[in-house]
């Protein structure tokens, strides 16, 4: 499949049928990971594939905890989409597979030298960007489009990191791991032709200086 035919039509997807991706898929799609840009090629990252239904279950349990204790405390308004949020943060319990992207501990090495050099943290945080994070998010995006090219659907989920504590329980992470994101995987029961959710124009967003 044409790498721009995979940029141009890969979209989210929550519907999956009863398909089970293999074990080859799923290494297929980490493997692109692996191969993704790090910062300082640190590659702080590994990547839990879970088939295990009970587990599922456990991670979207602890997500919904969260949920318990802080609705109380929200405005009725608030309540209401809240509440409504709440299935887009667990319908992954349903998809056949969830892979778990963790962030491993790392040094930053430049923000260490600008530490030496007596820069202050705010001042730091607006010359130094999580270069850390976005590394792991041109690993995510590999897996995505990844995930298309072998016809399967997926969706980058950040929401369920709420019950980011009951998750590492259930899958016995290291308390220094970091979850930053989950992607369900499966076959889309849904129609795969149909539309993406409508992107901004070109114009929009992008600017030329000559």
């Amino acid at each position: 499949m044409d790498i721009f035919e995979v940029l141009d039509n890969r979209k989210t997807i929550r519907k999956f049928d009863s398909y089970i991706p293999s074990k080859e898929e799923i290494e297929r799609i980490i493997e692109s990971a692996r191969l993704a840009p790090s910062a300082m090629n640190t590659q702080n990252w590994k990547f839990i594939a879970v088939y295990n239904s009970e587990i599922k279950e456990k991670m979207a349990a602890a997500v919904l905890k969260t949920y318990e204790r802080i609705i109380p405390n929200l405005d009725d308004e608030t309540k209401g989409y809240v509440e409504r949020y709440k299935g887009h943060s667990t319908f992954f319990a349903k998809a056949p597979v969830v892979i778990v992207c963790i962030e491993t501990k790392a040094k930053s090495f430049m923000g260490g030298v600008l530490e030496m050099a007596g820069l202050g943290e705010d001042e730091i945080k607006k010359m130094r960007p999580d270069s850390y994070l976005l590394s792991m998010g041109g690993a995510i995006e590999n897996m995505l489009l990844a995930s298309y090219a072998l016809n399967l659907g997926s969706c980058w989920m950040v929401a369920p990191v709420l019950g980011e504590a009951g998750i590492k329980e259930a899958l016995k992470l290291d308390e220094d791991d970091r979850i930053v994101s989950i992607i369900a995987i499966g076959k889309p029961a849904v129609d795969s032709t149909l539309k993406r959710s409508p992107k901004k124009e070109l114009n929009e967003i992008m600017q030329i200086i000559e």
